[in-house]
Formats: structure tokens, sequence, C-alpha cells
């Protein structure tokens, strides 16, 4: 049954339903099945540098303690988010305040991997949503595109796509209070 609201939305008991094709489903978790293996596996890759943002940004030595000290609850807590994500996406249940929040924490993970391997600033996100609300257009207008460009289309796409769903899981959460 496809809500006519969007696809999550906040039942009358105050649990929430999540509802997107099996093809989203299957995708979403093959992502944040990808983002865990690159957590796990990788401790300086530079995509993943907004998911362990700096906290002293004049003072290295500083920052390198905090990194030291916080950087394995920070990554304890991405990884307890994509298992209950994963569960979230492999069931049709209704889910809880807390297993929503986490699927939120996680497709907000992948987005801002996503982000950073198309170099985008929240800045530049304004920007964008702004210049499509005002009806200016942001196509490229190259007319030869590389295999490159496509794929940075797609990923755009994705990146786009991720919003989306993060806006609607955060107002399903708002929802009713």
């Amino acid at each position: 049954m496809k809500s006519k609201n969007g696809p999550i939305v906040r039942t009358k008991s105050g649990t929430f339903k999540v509802d997107l094709p099996d093809d989203h489903r299957k995708i979403l978790t093959n992502l944040i099945e990808e983002l865990r293996t690159s957590l796990t596996n990788s401790n300086d890759d530079a995509a993943l540098r907004r998911l362990f943002p700096t906290a002293y940004h004049n003072d290295p030595k500083k920052d390198a303690e905090y990194q030291r000290l916080m950087r394995d609850e920070l990554l304890e807590s991405r990884l307890a988010a994509i298992d209950t994500a994963i569960k979230v996406l492999t069931q049709e249940n209704e889910i809880t305040a807390e297993e929503i929040d986490a699927f939120s924490r996680s497709i907000n993970s992948l987005r801002l991997v996503i982000g950073t391997a198309l170099d985008i600033a929240e800045s530049d996100y304004e920007k964008q949503n702004n210049s499509q609300h005002d009806g200016a257009s942001n196509e490229d207008s190259s007319d030869g595109a590389s295999d490159d460009d496509d794929g940075q289309s797609v990923q755009k796409e994705l990146y786009e796509y991720l919003g989306w769903l993060l806006e609607w899981t955060v107002s399903a959460q708002s929802s009713g209070l």
C-alpha cells in the first residue's frame, strides 16, 4: 500500500512506516552496506572526512587528540545506525522512533559521503535549491558528455534522492509533535 502522504509517515500510534519500492530498498541497502565496508576498512578515506569532522580547525594537535578519543565512539555509533537502517529496509513493519532516527542518520551519512565525493558543500546545495526555486536552470550546457560526467550525473541524482528521502524522514519525525 503506497502512502498518499509520502514515503515515510508517522502512524496514529506514534510509530513510523517506510513505504519505498522494493528496488529503492535494495539499492539503499547495497549503498549502506558499501558505507559500512568503507567505514570498517578505511581509516583515512577522504570521502569519509565529513563523517569524522574536525573539532579544532586552528589546532591540529588538539584535533588529533579529539580524533584519537572520539573516532572509535563515532564509528561505533555509525555502524549501529547502519545495522538498524538495514533492518528497516529489509522489513515492512512499522518502526520505532529510535529506528527512524538511525535510518535518517545512515541516509544522511550516505548523503555526506556522496556530497564529499562530488565536492558539494552545504552552501552549494542551498544556492542550487534557491536557483531551482527561482526558475533558474542548473543543467550543464556542454555538448559532449564523458563517462565521468555520466557517473557524476548519477551521483548527483542519488545525492538529490537522498536529500529528498531525508527531508521526508525529518518531516515524519516532526509531525505530531
